[in-house]
């Protein structure tokens, strides 16, 4: 543990997310419960704005009618502070680490995908089938 604590800079996770495709990409209005769900994870990321749509495929010639053309990361970055670096060296439970680095400024996976949902990169369904809480 201590070995660990003492050197390492950062522990970064990644998942891989099919991108939509730029040729067919068209803009819907999502369910409002989705919208709440996605605000309150991003908190002060979220867009302030009257309407906020998603976007998603319809499928065409140049992506084979699957809605998706090529790929993109979602990622986690989480800096190893001197607190983090303690907890760990404690043995603290996983939840409790968490909870520090996102106390330091760490966006999860899941906030950085809909965050790339919101840019009109990928889906919710892509985002939703790889970060979980």
């Amino acid at each position: 543990s201590f070995l660990l604590a003492s050197t390492v800079n950062a522990i970064v996770g990644q998942r891989i997310v099919r991108k939509i495709c730029q040729h067919c990409k068209i803009s819907y209005q999502p369910p409002n419960q989705l919208l709440n769900e996605m605000k309150l994870s991003l908190g002060p990321l979220f867009p302030n704005k009257p309407e906020v749509l998603l976007y998603k495929g319809k499928g065409c010639a140049e992506c084979g009618d699957l809605g998706y053309m090529g790929r993109i990361g979602i990622y986690e970055v989480m800096p190893a502070s001197e607190k983090i670096s303690r907890l760990i060296l404690e043995r603290t439970d996983e939840p409790t680490i968490e909870k520090q680095a996102i106390a330091e400024g760490m966006i999860t996976m899941k906030q950085d995908g809909y965050l790339k949902v919101l840019q009109g990169e990928t889906t919710i369904e892509e985002v939703l089938r790889v970060a979980q809480d």
